[in-house]
Protein backbone atom coordinates (compact mmCIF):
# COMPACT_ATOMS: atom_id res chain seq x y z
CA UNK A 1 0.00 0.00 0.00
CA UNK A 2 2.82 2.40 0.87
CA UNK A 3 4.63 1.31 -2.22
CA UNK A 4 1.92 2.09 -4.32
CA UNK A 5 1.10 5.83 -2.26
CA UNK A 6 4.31 6.86 -2.83
CA UNK A 7 4.78 5.52 -6.61
CA UNK A 8 1.32 7.21 -7.20
CA UNK A 9 2.68 10.69 -5.34
CA UNK A 10 6.05 10.72 -7.40
CA UNK A 11 4.13 10.40 -10.87
CA UNK A 12 1.44 12.98 -9.85
CA UNK A 13 4.29 15.13 -8.37
CA UNK A 14 5.54 15.51 -11.62
CA UNK A 15 2.47 17.08 -13.08
CA UNK A 16 2.23 19.61 -9.72
CA UNK A 17 6.16 20.29 -10.27
CA UNK A 18 5.63 21.11 -14.23
CA UNK A 19 3.19 23.23 -13.29
CA UNK A 20 4.83 25.03 -10.43
CA UNK A 21 7.97 25.27 -12.76
CA UNK A 22 5.52 27.19 -15.11
CA UNK A 23 4.80 29.34 -12.59
CA UNK A 24 8.04 30.24 -11.10
CA UNK A 25 8.98 30.83 -15.06
CA UNK A 26 5.91 33.20 -15.96
CA UNK A 27 6.39 35.21 -12.50
CA UNK A 28 10.21 35.87 -13.30
CA UNK A 29 9.35 37.94 -16.73
CA UNK A 30 8.13 41.27 -14.49
CA UNK A 31 4.58 41.06 -16.50
CA UNK A 32 1.53 41.61 -15.05
CA UNK A 33 -0.67 39.97 -17.42
CA UNK A 34 1.66 36.65 -16.90
CA UNK A 35 1.33 37.17 -13.73
CA UNK A 36 -2.47 36.77 -13.70
CA UNK A 37 -1.87 33.70 -15.71
CA UNK A 38 0.44 32.50 -12.76
CA UNK A 39 -2.31 33.46 -10.08
CA UNK A 40 -4.32 30.91 -11.99
CA UNK A 41 -1.61 28.49 -12.07
CA UNK A 42 -1.56 28.41 -8.25
CA UNK A 43 -5.13 27.71 -7.61
CA UNK A 44 -4.95 25.20 -10.26
CA UNK A 45 -2.15 23.41 -8.39
CA UNK A 46 -4.50 23.48 -5.20
CA UNK A 47 -7.27 21.65 -7.12
CA UNK A 48 -5.14 19.02 -9.30
CA UNK A 49 -3.79 17.98 -5.31
CA UNK A 50 -7.15 18.19 -4.48
CA UNK A 51 -8.01 15.75 -7.59
CA UNK A 52 -4.99 13.55 -7.63
CA UNK A 53 -5.83 13.07 -3.46
CA UNK A 54 -9.42 12.54 -4.13
CA UNK A 55 -8.36 10.20 -7.03
CA UNK A 56 -6.26 7.98 -5.24
CA UNK A 57 -9.01 7.62 -2.56
CA UNK A 58 -11.58 6.39 -4.80
CA UNK A 59 -9.44 4.03 -7.34
CA UNK A 60 -6.38 2.68 -5.09
CA UNK A 61 -8.02 2.96 -1.36
CA UNK A 62 -11.38 1.64 -2.25
CA UNK A 63 -12.86 5.34 -1.78
CA UNK A 64 -11.69 5.53 1.89
CA UNK A 65 -8.69 6.85 3.25
CA UNK A 66 -7.44 8.49 6.82
CA UNK A 67 -6.80 12.24 7.36
CA UNK A 68 -2.80 11.11 8.12
CA UNK A 69 -2.69 8.80 4.87
CA UNK A 70 -4.20 11.95 3.09
CA UNK A 71 -1.85 14.37 4.42
CA UNK A 72 1.22 12.52 3.64
CA UNK A 73 -0.04 11.57 0.23
CA UNK A 74 -0.77 15.17 -0.54
CA UNK A 75 2.65 16.32 0.84
CA UNK A 76 4.71 13.71 -0.85
CA UNK A 77 3.05 15.17 -3.99
CA UNK A 78 4.14 18.94 -3.33
CA UNK A 79 7.10 17.29 -2.41
CA UNK A 80 8.18 15.83 -5.59
CA UNK A 81 6.50 18.62 -7.37
CA UNK A 82 8.81 21.25 -5.43
CA UNK A 83 12.35 19.08 -6.41
CA UNK A 84 11.31 19.44 -9.91
CA UNK A 85 10.60 22.93 -9.75
CA UNK A 86 13.98 23.43 -7.67
CA UNK A 87 15.80 21.50 -10.51
CA UNK A 88 14.06 24.42 -12.88
CA UNK A 89 15.05 27.03 -10.90
CA UNK A 90 18.80 26.12 -10.48
CA UNK A 91 18.80 25.69 -14.40
CA UNK A 92 16.93 29.24 -14.79
CA UNK A 93 19.62 30.65 -12.06
CA UNK A 94 22.40 29.14 -13.50
CA UNK A 95 22.16 30.79 -17.02
CA UNK A 96 20.62 33.88 -15.88
CA UNK A 97 22.54 35.18 -13.53
CA UNK A 98 20.64 38.91 -13.84
CA UNK A 99 17.50 37.23 -12.74
CA UNK A 100 19.10 36.92 -8.79
CA UNK A 101 21.22 40.48 -9.18
CA UNK A 102 17.75 42.11 -10.04
CA UNK A 103 15.67 40.81 -6.91
CA UNK A 104 18.67 41.65 -4.97
CA UNK A 105 19.18 44.68 -5.93
CA UNK A 106 15.26 45.31 -5.28
CA UNK A 107 15.21 44.09 -2.13
CA UNK A 108 18.10 46.19 -1.14
CA UNK A 109 16.37 49.35 -2.74
CA UNK A 110 13.05 48.96 -0.53
CA UNK A 111 15.73 49.04 2.57
CA UNK A 112 17.21 52.20 1.20
CA UNK A 113 13.15 53.34 0.53
CA UNK A 114 12.08 52.63 4.04
CA UNK A 115 15.58 54.36 5.38
CA UNK A 116 16.40 50.89 7.03
CA UNK A 117 19.58 50.79 7.76
CA UNK A 118 21.31 47.80 6.52
CA UNK A 119 24.73 46.24 7.65
CA UNK A 120 27.55 45.19 5.36
CA UNK A 121 27.42 41.49 7.32
CA UNK A 122 23.61 41.09 6.21
CA UNK A 123 24.40 42.50 2.64
CA UNK A 124 26.82 39.78 2.00
CA UNK A 125 24.47 37.09 3.82
CA UNK A 126 21.74 38.46 0.93
CA UNK A 127 24.30 38.17 -1.61
CA UNK A 128 25.58 34.63 -0.52
CA UNK A 129 21.36 33.49 -0.75
CA UNK A 130 20.59 35.02 -3.94
CA UNK A 131 23.40 32.52 -6.18
CA UNK A 132 21.56 29.47 -7.96
CA UNK A 133 21.88 27.18 -5.48
CA UNK A 134 21.66 28.26 -2.48
CA UNK A 135 18.28 30.32 -3.65
CA UNK A 136 17.32 26.76 -5.14
CA UNK A 137 17.44 24.57 -1.72
CA UNK A 138 16.01 27.87 -0.09
CA UNK A 139 13.26 27.48 -2.24
CA UNK A 140 12.62 23.75 -2.20
CA UNK A 141 12.77 24.33 1.92
CA UNK A 142 9.95 27.66 1.47
CA UNK A 143 7.98 24.63 -0.56
CA UNK A 144 8.34 22.03 1.87
CA UNK A 145 6.34 24.29 4.06
CA UNK A 146 4.03 24.92 1.84
CA UNK A 147 3.15 21.06 1.10
CA UNK A 148 2.59 20.95 4.98
CA UNK A 149 0.34 23.80 4.59
CA UNK A 150 -1.59 22.64 1.85
CA UNK A 151 -1.52 18.73 3.03
CA UNK A 152 -3.00 20.00 6.64
CA UNK A 153 -5.78 22.10 4.89
CA UNK A 154 -7.03 19.79 1.56
CA UNK A 155 -5.92 16.77 3.79
CA UNK A 156 -9.64 17.46 5.68
CA UNK A 157 -11.67 17.56 2.58
CA UNK A 158 -9.98 14.23 1.22
CA UNK A 159 -10.36 12.16 4.24
CA UNK A 160 -13.10 9.68 3.83
CA UNK A 161 -12.67 6.95 6.61
CA UNK A 162 -14.98 3.57 6.72
CA UNK A 163 -18.35 3.65 8.54
CA UNK A 164 -18.26 1.54 11.82
CA UNK A 165 -21.01 -0.61 10.74
CA UNK A 166 -19.12 -1.66 7.09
Amino acid sequence: MQQNMNKSAMINGLIIGAMLSLKFLLSSFNNSTLSIIGFFISVSIVFALYKFATNYRDKVNDGFIKYSQAFVYIFQMYLYGSVVMSLVVLIYTSFNQEFLSSMLNQILTMYDKFNIPIEDEAVSFLESIYKPAPFALFNLFSSTIGAAFWGLILAAFVKKEKSIFE
